[in-house]
């Protein structure tokens, strides 16, 4: 059994690879807790061999050179993978608001908004050249999370990457969606709106109540379906995605008062209480963080 974990630096993204056929469980309790959260997409690609997991308390069969795509509702026990002896599988799990970091133009989020849609999970039969490009990838994600720290340009090989591999899968997506006849789901449907919305406003607006209007339905109702599909409130997300572009304006070197400014808080002190309500610290500390690990 082989079972490698890429966490590229970000708890919203993760990469297994793992082949065989032995007794050991694929995956470790610590890696099973990441399976369990209610907001994650994945993308499972069968190399050689076969597979199944139970999905939905369903037991799906995937075999090689498929793709399986799940969404937040699909519930992946990590327990219950059965497996040829000469399998071979890569597995990305990642929430929606890690695409958020990607800079990727609208039109991306368009041709995906789609399958983020559906309600059920799906599988799509790849050329065997698709699959080698998609295993390449994956393997590259694991070479260079294998480098330490002191590898030059390491984050930034990993994010482009990662653009790379959201890319493909999107073009293979509008591929595989023209022949898929399922239909969206209200709930995702709004769900994936949202998600939109927040990717182009977030910067600016902060209240639900914006994004509600703009879906043409109430806060309330929002939330419910955040919730229902998440596991998270809308205005959850909407911090989450605040968060996480502060944390990587820290990052880039801006001064505090400049990212107060940038995501439209009304003053530094504001933006400080809402980074350590959210984080636990300080934005100042996060910063000094951040230098002493690159010291260490």
């Amino acid at each position: 059994m082989s079972v490698k974990e890429t966490p590229i630096k970000n708890k919203g993204f993760y990469v297994f690879h793992f082949k065989g056929n032995k007794s050991k469980p694929v995956f470790s309790s610590e890696q099973q807790q990441i399976l369990t959260k209610g907001d994650l997409y994945s993308l499972c690609l069968i190399k050689k061999g076969e597979t199944s997991f139970m999905i939905n308390n369903e037991r799906v069969q995937v075999a090689q050179n498929h793709l399986l795509l799940t969404n937040p509702s699909s519930r992946v026990n990590g327990s219950s993978v059965v497996k040829s002896w000469d399998c071979e599988v890569y597995l990305i799990f990642f929430t929606l608001d890690f695409s958020f970091k990607l800079d990727f133009q609208e039109d991306f989020f368009e041709v995906t908004k789609k399958s983020l849609a559906l309600s059920d999970s799906y599988i799509w039969s790849l050329s065997n050249q698709d699959s080698i490009n998609l295993s390449n990838l994956f393997k590259q994600f694991i070479h260079y999370d294998r480098q330490d720290s002191s590898y030059l340009f390491q984050h930034q090989i990993i994010k482009s990457l990662t653009e790379i591999l959201f890319c493909e899968i999107a073009r293979l997506g509008s591929q595989n969606m023209r022949n898929t006849p399922a239909i969206p789901s209200r709930k995702r449907e709004i769900l994936a709106n949202f998600h939109l919305l927040l990717k182009k406003s977030f910067h600016k607006e902060h209240m639900v109540q914006f994004y509600a209007m703009e879906l043409g339905i109430t806060a309330k109702h929002l939330s419910v379906i955040t919730k229902e599909l998440t596991g998270k409130s809308a205005i959850e997300l909407i911090q989450n995605v605040l968060v996480e572009e502060a944390k990587s304006l820290l990052c880039q070197g801006l001064p505090i008062g400049e990212i107060a400014v940038k995501l439209h808080f009304s003053d530094q002190s504001f933006f400080g209480k809402f980074f350590k309500r959210n984080v636990g610290i300080s934005p100042k500390e996060f910063r000094q963080n951040l230098y002493l690990n690159k010291v260490d």
